[in-house]
């Protein structure tokens, strides 16, 4: 009996010291065959190839009908399903850039095949294919879907939320020292210099979210490259030049919401149009959010839903110095969840560096990254029979 618990507890270590592509690459049963796969393929297939087949089988399924393109003259337009695949093989193998991916799908036949290529076509044709791909929102709507489809017959108890810097490579429409001098400078009463831009204020435009659709709400804000400062948990503020991915994620880190702003968008602003968005697709008990979400509009429009929010209280905020009672306190730390997230993200699937430029081609760069990761954990953690 000592032998048999000893070698169990080997077997459970040596599978937690697994990553989630060696844990899911042995899997068959995920594909719904009972042949070997690697009989169809010449070359080796790896845990990579493996994971990244039943990644398609998830995300193909929530893709929505693109539409083929059509050539009157010339010869025949490529298909456009290879290069979506292509595109989500960019983001699950973490390349940076269209020519890292054109090179490896001529060096790696068994990618070229689940692809579908024959012939490995030209970096332009990529090119526009991804600009053409960029302006459809394909990949939000699948990452909808899944969410809906995962969690249709089930609770989700907390939807946790936050963001996170992304680096761009373009120009930033602000300055860095305006960021650095937002908050401590003060404008002169009266009328805007010519050509003096006025933001409105935070809790203005939180109040006028309270009635607006959430679409309308997330067109109003920049959506541009910016200069952008986030205080991180050591108490320093980094600046980055590029954008912000702003996510709602559930218990087992399942995307239900993701949005792209630009990196000079305030967290708060974004907290009540992605409240708004989760809950027309899953139904949720709490909302988790740190201290730069506690505004009394965001409060006030989770406790009328019907749900808890659980935000931390901002100590800048003097009129308030109160602070979470300790049942509250243990359920907050739930919200690590997101920042597990990030770190998941960051790691397996959005490059070091993005090397496209736009709103369009990061928001798509970005939400591929995010579809692949809601296909890991549908894999992951798949509903069973009965539950």
């Amino acid at each position: 009996m000592i032998c048999l618990t000893e070698n169990f507890n080997k077997r459970r270590e040596l599978l937690s010291m697994k990553s989630i592509t060696e844990i899911l690459g042995g899997s068959q049963m995920l594909l719904g065959i009972s042949y070997e796969i690697q009989d169809v393929f010449e070359d080796y297939l790896t845990d990579q190839h493996r994971v990244f087949l039943y990644s398609l089988r998830v995300i193909e399924d929530s893709l929505p009908t693109i539409e083929e393109p059509r050539a009157f003259t010339g010869r025949k337009a490529y298909a456009i399903l290879p290069f979506v695949r292509s595109f989500l093989a960019k983001s699950f193998f973490k390349l940076s850039t269209n020519k890292d991916l054109i090179i490896r799908l001529k060096s790696d036949s068994s990618l070229r095949r689940i692809c579908g290529f024959s012939k490995v076509p030209s970096e332009a044709s990529f090119s526009r294919r991804f600009d053409k791909l960029s302006k459809l929102h394909i990949m939000e709507q699948a990452i909808n879907y899944i969410a809906k489809e995962y969690y249709k017959d089930h609770l989700v108890g907390h939807i946790s939320r936050d963001s996170t810097a992304i680096t761009a490579r373009e120009k930033p429409v602000n300055k860095k020292k305006d960021v650095k001098t937002d908050k401590k400078t003060k404008r002169k009463r009266g009328r805007p210099r010519k050509g003096e831009s006025v933001q409105p204020k935070e809790d203005a435009r939180l109040t006028k979210q309270l009635s607006q659709k959430p679409g309308k709400s997330i067109k109003e804000l920049n959506r541009a490259c910016a200069w952008g400062g986030k205080k991180n948990s050591k108490g320093k503020t980094p600046f980055w030049p590029g954008y912000k991915l702003h996510l709602d994620v559930s218990d087992i880190g399942l995307p239900i919401t993701a949005v792209v702003t630009g990196a000079n968008v305030h967290d708060s602003q974004v907290a009540i149009p992605m409240e708004k968005m989760s809950e027309r697709k899953v139904t949720h008990l709490y909302s988790l959010m740190d201290a730069a979400y506690d505004a009394p509009q965001i409060r006030s429009y989770i406790t009328g839903r019907g749900r808890v929010g659980l935000i931390d209280f901002n100590k800048r905020r003097k009129a308030t110095s109160k602070t979470m009672c300790p049942s509250e306190k243990e359920r907050y730390k739930i919200r690590s969840t997101v920042e597990r997230t990030y770190s998941h993200l960051k790691d397996w699937f959005i490059p070091s560096q993005l090397y496209v430029k736009g709103y369009p081609k990061v928001n798509f760069a970005l939400m591929t990254a995010v579809l692949c990761l809601s296909a890991v954990k549908v894999l992951q953690y798949p509903h069973l029979p009965g539950t």
